[in-house]
């Protein structure tokens, strides 16, 4: 376990002793182990992803204190509300409408993430989550509604940014963009506390843990669910210009290709150097060349193999079919080896660790056909960091 995956520390809350299971339960939740937390931590969403995530939280962001607001509207008692006044006060900016906390998120947006605000398009899924923490922090008992807000809302803000301020450095997010987090990081224990004080105060109740328990679910399985389902947009989105065309019969054979190389001839090198590798010391020696096909899904690749050498072992997402078309030798595909010859074809299937070694006297040259395009467009992360043991210009 990393350090950001860790609970935050913090100092203890007034009330930490009556409610300690409960903040047990929030920080060992299944919600911190959802699919977009773990993207983060991994570094494998760039700042256009960053851009869709916000860009849909901003709607969840700019109706905080309306939450705030239902929370207050639901307490009988005036000193409580007077309290969460002050918490509505500070999200407000205080006397400064530039420090109001929705401001400062929208600088975030605009300046950091270059979004358009007035033409964001938000989706159901995410209209949904808005108006569930609406109705849960007004329409909730008093107890039910500071809970939510508390301890499933407010408790976890600290912990939840420290993660997306990971993910958005390792995007290329200034720091100088990142303020709305570290004030949210800084000053949301404060409020927290303000918060927990007033769940404290039920602790009488029958029933207390368990409705309070109840209600902290409910808040970190909504956002839980929320994530999950922007992670799984954020990937359909890589690939929906794709799906679109296919679903659309658009010809990718457009007039604006019509000048782009249509035909390759794999015996006379002349397509795009993509890279080569020569390790005398494991008898690696390669080039591979692409195919200058304006193509989308099918990537067309040359792989060239001086007699006695092989290229290296390696893995990727994208499958591939080789077809020899000089030399002889075997292919590793993962456990076994295959002979091959010219003429012959072999299926590599995904991530199966594979490797070509010519064993004759000639070139080996192979035409390797694959789908590099679409998987390279829908993988998350450094995609050839996973393929090469090293990378390197040709010589």
């Amino acid at each position: 376990m990393t350090a950001i995956d860790k609970p935050t520390t913090r100092e203890p809350l007034p009330s930490a002793g009556v409610l300690a299971a409960l903040h047990e339960f929030e920080a060992t939740h299944p919600f911190w182990h959802n699919d977009l937390f773990a993207a983060c931590r991994a570094g494998q969403l760039t700042r256009e992803d960053f851009r869709f995530v916000f860009g849909q939280y901003y709607l969840y962001s700019k109706n905080f204190t309306r939450y705030l607001s239902g929370v207050m509207a639901n307490l009988e008692d005036d000193g409580l509300r007077a309290k969460l006044a002050q918490n509505l006060w500070e999200e407000a900016g205080e006397r400064d409408i530039e420090q109001r906390h929705a401001e400062i998120f929208r600088r975030f947006l605009v300046d950091g993430l270059d979004l358009d605000l007035q033409n964001l398009q938000f989706l159901p899924a995410t209209r949904l989550f808005v108006q569930s923490f609406l109705d849960h922090t007004r329409n909730g008992s008093a107890l039910q509604a500071s809970a939510f807000l508390s301890l499933g809302t407010e408790s976890i803000v600290a912990r939840m940014y420290e993660i997306f301020v990971q993910g958005l450095q390792n995007a290329g997010i200034a720091e100088e963009h990142l303020r709305f987090f570290r004030i949210h990081m800084a000053c949301d224990d404060a409020h927290a506390a303000t918060l927990a004080e007033i769940v404290a105060s039920f602790a009488d109740r029958p029933g207390f843990e368990g409705d309070a328990k109840a209600a902290v679910d409910t808040a970190l399985r909504l956002r839980g669910e929320f994530f999950d389902g922007l992670w799984r947009e954020l990937r359909f989105r890589r690939i929906q210009g794709h799906l679109d065309r296919i679903q659309g019969k658009r010809s990718l054979l457009s007039p604006a290709l019509l000048d782009a190389a249509l035909k390759f001839v794999p015996s006379q090198p002349s397509g795009q150097q993509l890279y080569a590798n020569r390790v005398d010391a494991l008898g690696i020696d390669f080039t591979v060349e692409r195919a200058p096909f304006p193509a989308e899904v099918i990537d067309a690749r040359v792989v060239r193999i001086p007699p006695g050498k092989a290229n290296e072992r390696h893995k990727h997402a994208h499958e591939t079919v080789f077809y020899f078309l000089a030399g002889s030798g075997r292919v590793l595909l993962d456990d076994r080896w295959i002979p091959v010859q010219q003429g012959d074809c072999v299926f590599v299937p995904r991530w199966a660790v594979h490797q070509s070694q010519n064993q004759g006297t000639e070139p080996m040259v192979i035409l390797a056909i694959t789908d590099h395009h679409l998987t390279h467009k829908a993988f998350l992360g450094d995609y050839d960091a996973t393929a090469r043991m090293k990378r390197s210009a040709a010589p």
